[in-house]
């Protein structure tokens, strides 16, 4: 049977196809699609099995000990922090709000990897010593070379709540400690960065956000904390333009869920790693994007946490919309047994 041919006229040129027209551009629609999801895939598993980030040794000063703050280093991710730093070779400003619990970490640092740990008592959930707590951190850093700003500390809800429901104390709590806090230190240190890094041959400094995949995808019963993190998201954005050209990096990471003493998780699995695991794959992925592909100075750099993040954003508003509604059901479900637990401890008491 012969083949019949469709012809069309664009731009004065006479145009022959084997089907008709709105059958070749649906098929060449979904090969653009195709590709461009392939193409997609290829970058993000490149990203999370060879994709490399800045070395740490780009932030150090050619003689002498460089520095890093870590805040909320006295447990979880930022002790994790604090001893990977020391490890390879960075002077530590260690910021808490227990100073016996610093003293002991600054002893652990400087027996273990013969550096220099100072610290700095700091209660990041307290707005009357706001500012003050910054000015004694800030003018420790100006006695150093500090390079490293790592915001580590934060606060989150006791467990999900309705945000109708949520203590207007928990509230300020939240806010004080995730916003206020970050940013005044920021602040304050951010002068000592662009310093030491503007002139081209200068060493680079970081400034690095701990951030949460709450802030990154909507959370249900945890609306407070989630839009802290997601505040942050964007601070971090407009931070990380204006100073990209004076030497210094700033990115945010998001992480899911981490065996820490805020998730409450005790047990490692193969979506919730050890704060030593999330800490190691962080360090070893500054600045590149791992989960958070195509979006400016940000990173999931834990494989199991990349692909949640890449997920929910492969289908637009359809998998983001999934990804709410799932944690919104997680989240219920993680009251209610929060509530049973505490129903049980109050009879015991009673007893």
């Amino acid at each position: 049977m012969p083949t019949e041919y469709h012809k069309y006229s664009f731009l004065g040129n006479e145009i022959i196809l084997e089907v008709p027209l709105s059958t070749f551009l649906l098929a060449f629609v979904g090969a653009l699609t195709l590709m461009t999801y392939a193409s997609s895939l290829v970058r993000f598993l490149f990203a999370i099995t060879a994709g490399k980030g800045v070395p740490l040794y780009r932030f150090k000063a050619s003689k002498g000990t460089t520095y890093a703050i870590v805040t909320g280093c006295t447990s979880g991710i930022g002790l994790e922090f604090a001893r990977q730093l020391a490890a390879d070779g960075f002077g530590l400003i260690l910021v808490g709000r227990r100073q016996s619990a610093l003293d002991e970490l600054a002893r652990e640092l400087e027996s273990a990897h013969k550096i220099r740990a100072l610290s700095v008592v700091a209660d990041a959930a307290d707005p009357k010593d706001l500012h003050a707590a910054v000015a004694r951190v800030a003018a420790v850093a100006r006695t150093v070379d500090t390079g490293i700003l790592i915001n580590n500390v934060g606060a989150s809800h006791e467990m999900p709540v309705a945000f109708h429901e949520t203590d207007p104390a928990e509230i300020d709590n939240i806010v004080q400690t995730n916003i206020s806090w970050t940013l005044q230190l920021t602040r304050a240190i951010m002068p000592l960065l662009v310093v030491r890094s503007t002139p081209g041959y200068a060493p680079k400094s970081l400034v690095m956000t701990i951030g949460s995949l709450s802030g990154r995808i909507p959370s249900p019963l945890l609306a407070a904390y989630s839009c802290t993190k997601g505040g942050l998201k964007t601070w971090n954005q407009a931070l990380a333009a204006e100073v990209q050209s004076k030497g210094v990096v700033c990115t945010m990471v998001f992480p899911a869920f981490v065996v820490s003493n805020m998730s409450k998780i005790r047990k490692p699995s193969l979506t919730v790693p050890t704060a030593e695991k999330f800490v190691k794959s962080t360090l070893g992925s500054i600045g590149a994007a791992r989960g958070a592909q195509g979006r400016l100075y940000e990173s999931t750099p834990y494989p199991a946490h990349a692909v949640m993040d890449y997920a929910v954003g492969l289908a637009g508003n359809a998998s983001e919309s999934l990804a709410v509604s799932v944690i919104h059901s997680m989240h219920k479900d993680i009251r209610k047994r929060a509530l049973k637990k505490k129903e049980r401890q109050l009879a015991a008491k009673t007893e």
